[in-house]
């Protein structure tokens, strides 16, 4: 699966996030700073925050060749200052690293971006900062840099982002610096929300994996079993109450079915039992967890029954369970 992102800047006007989310993309970051302020980017995250769940949303700071751990530290306080509840949840801390100013400002160095992510990652250890470091600009110079890398080589023309993309398979995904990219910035032609111009980004994978690779700490605050399983605990704000309590309803769609599955699959005590268990046997334990919740959803949905007018919370709860011990399982065979 392709996910699609956009990175934002003063030059794109707010969107409605409403639109962004129907035409299909699911993360999305805007420029914080670094170079200049973006003075919108607090109006852009009272648009989007609202969305957060269904887009993973983040920032960009422009780290220059004379910036290190204090970028970081700057990078952060802007955050805080525009963007309140950014911290609650999920977030993309991306590094812009290439030349400025027509080429007159260099790239920063290794050294540069390297003191920078890692006083990200020590001051936001639930986040791992992703480096948009294109091949153009540093070829093979990054070697070593244990952070994710954001690719960027244009194809032609303009349209829709899903109408440019070259595919998974294109030479653009092509490794550099000793690592494959992990997301491609391959337009800054597309349309998106009516908006045109727009740098459009490319994801080889579903918003579970890439939530995983850029917040990996966040999987250890997912709630535990019972927690869920409470009637205030279901997600996005979907409650069909508890059996036995005034206001129960027998009645659940299958669209709460599929996002009880798909929030419920790290929440399950055996994942977190299997951590140490799978990185012990040299598996990435990112990649692997990551892959679960679609299975886990596509097998409820197989096993409940086709009238889904009447389906009990029992009934999902038993079929996420025994989804889970299946994809556990399964995963437990490969390791």
């Amino acid at each position: 699966m392709t996910s699609y992102g956009w990175d934002a800047s003063h030059y794109d006007a707010v969107p409605d996030g409403g639109r962004v989310v129907a035409e299909g993309f699911t993360f999305m970051t805007h420029k914080a700073g670094g170079d200049k302020d973006d003075a919108e980017l607090g109006s852009w995250w009272r648009a989007l925050r609202p969305w957060r769940g269904k887009i993973l949303l983040g920032a960009y700071w422009v780290l220059r060749n004379t910036d290190g751990s204090n970028a970081a530290d700057a990078f952060l306080a802007r955050l805080d200052s525009q963007c309140p509840g950014w911290r609650d949840g999920p977030f993309i801390l991306q590094l812009d690293c290439e030349p400025w100013n027509d080429g007159q400002t260099p790239a920063p160095t290794k050294a540069q971006i390297k003191e920078c992510a890692d006083r990200l990652r020590a001051r936001m250890p639930k986040l791992m900062p992703i480096l948009y470091a294109p091949k153009w600009v540093y070829g093979d110079a990054l070697k070593g840099l244990p952070y994710p890398l954001w690719e960027s080589s244009y194809v032609s023309g303009s349209g829709a982002a899903s109408a440019l993309y070259p595919g998974d398979g294109s030479s653009r995904w092509g490794a550099y610096s000793g690592q494959t990219p992990a997301i491609l910035q391959f337009t800054s032609s597309a349309t998106i929300a009516g908006q045109t111009t727009c740098d459009a980004n490319a994801f080889r994978g579903t918003l579970a994996e890439l939530t995983a690779l850029v917040a990996p700490g966040w999987e250890d605050d997912m709630p535990s079993v019972d927690e869920l399983l409470g009637a205030d605990k279901i997600p996005n704000d979907i409650n069909p109450g508890v059996k036995g309590t005034p206001g129960y309803n027998e009645s659940m769609t299958l669209e709460w079915a599929l996002r009880y599955a798909t929030h419920a699959h790290l929440a399950l005590n055996e994942v977190q039992a299997m951590r140490k268990e799978v990185a012990t046997m040299g598996k990435n334990l990112t990649t692997a967890i990551a892959s679960i919740p679609v299975a886990v959803a596509t097998a409820v949905v197989a096993t409940l029954p086709e009238d889904r007018d009447d389906i009990s919370q029992e009934e999902v709860t038993t079929a996420v369970q025994a989804a889970m011990d299946a994809a556990i399982a399964k995963l437990a065979a490969q390791a």
